[in-house]
């Protein structure tokens, strides 16, 4: 259920443009008639005119006032809502392999060495695939390894082709479970993308991922980076 509401709002979201030029031409059609229903209803001389009069103005009134409730909720889905829509869950099943150490693929070229390569961790056997590339996908802030707490001010890119929209998320290390902190619909380059706040996490080792999506709503390779989470003093 939850799966066909999302898709229902992406695509009131994707086919904006189209619903708001349906919803102008019915608007400029039932301003039409109730124009001519006024017309009507001044020009009425009997009483049987006159109802039929009233009858038209009250069908065009309802009609306009419908399509401007139409109207003022695409916009506010737009601008409002669908910023904080959380992403799609990915319908790709994660792969459980029986292996322990993590397996990273180092670039054979050093010119290379500005982007992080593709990273496969086995963690609990279940597989994380990611990659952060500089101002591509990736997070400045925090940096792997960081310490945090309280609230958090993250940093980084989502500069990727076909963009969509992005979410961040955590999960702790010892038990993958992704937990969407938010979401947003604009291209970053090394800027706040949002905040994460820790204050009533445990302490410990948390995995903080930044994952893009494309314009059809479908994740691509996500960023990761491990921090540690402590107590505000």
């Amino acid at each position: 259920m939850e799966a066909v509401l999302y898709r229902v709002l992406r695509g009131l979201v994707t086919y904006r443009v189209g619903i708001y030029l349906l919803l102008g031409v019915g608007i400029l059609v039932y301003l039409r008639m109730f124009i001519i229903g006024i017309n009507e209803w001044q020009r009425s001389v009997f009483g049987l005119e006159r109802r039929f009069a009233q009858r038209r103005l009250i069908s065009a009134s309802t009609g306009l006032m419908l399509l401007f409730l139409l109207l003022i909720g695409e916009f506010l889905l737009v601008t409002v809502i669908e910023p904080q829509m959380p992403a799609q869950p990915s319908e790709t099943p994660i792969t459980s392999i029986p292996i322990g150490e993590p397996e990273i693929s180092l670039p054979l070229d050093p010119m290379e060495s500005e982007i992080i390569p593709t990273a496969i961790l086995n963690i609990e056997q279940t597989e994380l695939i990611f990659e952060c590339i500089e101002d591509t996908i990736e997070i400045t802030y925090p940096a792997d390894g960081d310490q945090v707490s309280g609230s958090v001010d993250v940093i980084g890119s989502v500069n990727v082709d076909n963009f969509g929209s992005y979410k961040y998320e955590f999960s702790p290390t010892g038990n993958i479970n992704w937990v969407t902190i938010a979401a947003g619909n604009q291209l970053k380059l090394n800027e706040n993308i949002g905040f994460w706040y820790t204050s009533a996490l445990t302490p410990g080792t948390y995995f903080l991922r930044l994952v893009p999506l494309n314009n059809a709503g479908v994740e691509m390779t996500p960023c990761i980076v491990t921090v540690e989470v402590v107590r505000e003093e």
